[in-house]
């Protein structure tokens, strides 16, 4: 194995010591990508760790590169992270909510077939969507709420 795929195996498990070695020994690793497209600087955000990506950012690491895949950047990388463990951004939460609330059925299908996982998601006041759903007698919003994520493929 080559210094970036030692760099990349070391972002990846979060060994903060390794990076640290690498980087100082190889600057230039920082601004390699690998076949996506992606930094180093990626692969620590999108394992969550924090520690790492401060100190490759720090370091030089260009904050909004763009993988080759996706267009996405390391903050991107961050927040898929999170989706994966079922996390959203306020926002997405705030919208459907919103939707929900004003029976825009179009909105709310699409949101949900974007993001499934949000048929298990709370507002910020804790209620569950789906619950909110229920709520507007709506039929279509509230079908919406019923279909298992393996139906949405």
């Amino acid at each position: 194995m080559g210094s970036f795929d030692d760099l990349l195996e070391a972002a990846k498990r979060g060994d903060e010591d390794e990076v640290r070695t690498i980087v100082s020994h190889h600057p230039e690793l920082l601004h390699q990508r690998d076949e996506r497209g992606a930094t180093v600087l990626h692969h620590a955000a999108f394992g969550g760790h924090h520690a790492i990506a401060e100190f490759l950012v720090h370091q030089g690491a260009e904050i909004n590169a763009r993988d080759a895949e996706f267009g996405a950047t390391p903050a991107g990388w961050a927040i898929e992270y999170l989706r994966e463990m079922g996390g959203f951004l306020a926002i997405e939460l705030d919208d459907l909510a919103f939707a929900i609330e004003r029976r825009d059925a179009i909105w709310v299908a699409r949101l949900i077939r974007r993001f499934p996982a949000l048929r298990r998601a709370n507002n910020s006041e804790g209620t569950p969507l789906s619950q909110l759903a229920e709520q507007t007698g709506d039929p279509r919003i509230t079908r919406l709420f019923q279909r298992t994520e393996h139906t949405d493929e």
